[in-house]
C-alpha cells in the first residue's frame, strides 16, 4: 500500500520544471529511465517509436540554435531525449513477415495514430521514471514545428517523425502545481457532455490568475504580458503561422499521417 501511495504522490505532485541545475546524467541512469519506459503499453507489440539521447555537446549547441529562447534550458538539462514516431522500423518488420501489409499502402491512419500514441505513452513513462529517480522534466515542441531541420540534424529516414524533446534535469526551481481543468469537464459518464461557456471561461480565468501569481510568462517566455494574451499570440492564425503549419502538414503527409 505504501508503494502504491508513493506512485500516486509522484503522479499527483508532478509539474513541469524549466530551470535546472546544470549537470549531466550518468549513462546507467539514462538507460534505466528508458528501460522502465519501454514497458509502456504498445500497439501490437511493435513499439512504433525511437528515442535518441543527445549526448554530444556539439549537437546540444545545434539544438540551442533550433530551439529559440531555450538556451539555458538546453544547456543545463542533465539529459535530452528526442522522441520520434517510427513507422520505418515497423514497416521493415512487417516486410520480414512476407505478406502484403498495410504500410505498403498510401493510407494507414490507424498505424499513424498509434505511432503517435505509443510515443506519448513512452514519454509519459519516461517522465514518471525520471520523477521516481529525483529528476524534473519538461517537454519542448520544436521537433514537430521544425521537423525537416530536426530530421536533417539527427539523420532521420523517411517514416521517422520527430515529435518532442524531453528535457530532464536536476531541479533548479520548485514551482507550484499549475491548474488543470475540473474533472467534470474531462471525465464523463456513459456519453459526452458539452461544457458550457461559463465553465470554460471560469477555468481560463483561474488559469490566468494562477500563472500571473507565478509570473509565468515573464519568467519562462520573456514577454511582459498576461498568460491569456500569450495564448492568443501563440495560437493566433496569421500568415507566418499558416506557413509553418503548411510545412508541418506537408512533412507529416510524407512521413507519418498518410490518410
Amino acid at each position: 500500500m505504501e508503494r502504491r501511495r508513493s506512485i500516486l504522490r509522484i503522479l499527483m505532485g508532478r509539474r513541469s520544471i524549466r530551470r535546472f541545475i546544470k549537470s549531466r546524467m550518468p549513462e546507467e541512469v539514462a538507460r534505466l529511465i528508458v528501460e522502465a519506459a519501454v514497458r509502456a503499453p504498445t500497439y501490437s507489440y511493435l513499439q512504433a517509436y525511437t528515442i535518441i539521447w543527445v549526448r554530444s555537446e556539439e549537437v546540444r549547441e545545434k539544438l540551442v540554435e533550433l530551439c529559440e529562447g531555450q538556451d539555458e534550458l538546453i544547456r543545463s538539462s542533465a539529459a535530452i531525449f528526442l522522441i520520434c514516431a517510427d513507422l520505418n522500423r515497423t514497416r521493415r518488420m512487417l516486410d520480414l513477415l512476407g505478406h502484403r501489409h498495410v504500410l505498403e499502402s498510401a493510407k494507414h491512419p490507424v498505424e499513424s495514430i498509434f505511432a503517435v500514441f505509443d510515443s506519448g505513452l513512452l514519454a509519459a513513462f519516461m517522465i514518471i521514471a525520471a520523477e521516481a529517480l529525483g529528476y524534473g522534466s519538461t517537454i519542448l515542441d520544436y521537433p514537430l514545428v521544425y521537423p525537416r531541420e530536426f530530421a536533417k540534424l539527427f539523420g532521420l529516414p523517411k517514416g521517422v517523425t520527430p515529435l518532442i524533446l524531453l528535457c530532464v534535469g536536476e531541479r533548479g526551481e520548485a514551482p507550484p502545481l499549475r491548474p488543470r481543468l475540473p474533472l467534470p469537464l474531462v471525465f464523463h459518464e456513459d456519453r459526452y457532455r458539452e461544457a458550457s461557456d461559463e465553465e470554460l471561461n471560469e477555468y481560463l480565468v483561474e488559469l490566468e490568475r494562477a500563472l500571473e501569481r507565478e509570473n509565468y510568462v515573464r519568467k519562462y517566455i520573456g514577454l511582459d504580458m498576461k498568460y491569456l494574451d500569450y495564448l492568443r499570440l501563440k495560437t493566433g492564425l496569421d500568415n507566418s503561422l499558416k506557413k509553418v503549419y503548411d510545412a508541418v502538414e506537408k512533412y507529416l503527409k510524407e512521413n507519418l499521417m498518410r490518410f
